[in-house]
């Protein structure tokens, strides 16, 4: 087995590994930083996997290997397979990271250890997309004098400026929270 097949099975098993033991982090403590180094680790992996393909294909002697249509087929074949192996791997790790998020949210404030808080809407906004705007409202609350700002999303303004919001929260983890009642006043 060459060394770039070597560090590419490495990497696509070190993706695995942090997806079990940390991918439920995903979504929570501005943990983007998981995200950044999956698609790091998977670009590593995907060079890694072309060049032992590039190393197999051309062979011994890499200077001929543009003379040989056939050798730049099969390398253009497999340098595919690989692209979609990679992107396949790109959708299941965030997907799978995502689920994980979930359960572990769902975990938390399925507990005994919640607390149940009045937020209120602190602003609206709207974010710029291609096409028109997204409307946004931003849920504020406090635990233990430290401040949490949420954006939610406000199709059909459903959220109105200084509106109480009753939430749940996670004792543990503060920054997760669920919707539990919305003042209509």
């Amino acid at each position: 087995m060459s060394t770039g097949k070597k560090i590419s099975l490495f990497i696509i098993i070190s993706i695995v590994l942090i997806i079990y033991f940390f991918g439920y982090n995903y979504d929570y403590n501005n943990s983007y930083w998981i995200s950044m180094l999956f698609f790091v680790l998977i670009l590593f992996s995907y060079v890694g996997l072309t060049l032992s393909t590039y190393e197999k294909v051309v062979g011994e002697n890499p200077g001929k290997f543009f003379w040989y249509p056939w050798k730049k087929i099969k390398y253009v074949f497999l340098s595919g397979v690989m692209t979609v192996f990679s992107i396949i791997l790109i959708f299941s790790t965030l997907s799978i990271s995502l689920e994980l998020a979930k359960q572990r949210k769902y975990k938390f404030l399925n507990s005994k250890e919640t607390n149940k808080i009045i937020g209120f809407i602190s602003k609206l906004d709207s974010i710029p997309q291609r096409y028109g705007k997204r409307p946004v409202a931003y849920l504020s609350y406090s635990v233990k004098e430290k401040k949490f700002e949420f954006e939610l999303e406000n199709q059909n303004s459903k959220y109105k400026l200084n509106q109480k919001i009753k939430i749940k929260y996670s004792l543990k983890h503060p920054d997760m929270f669920e919707i539990l009642e919305i003042n209509r006043n």
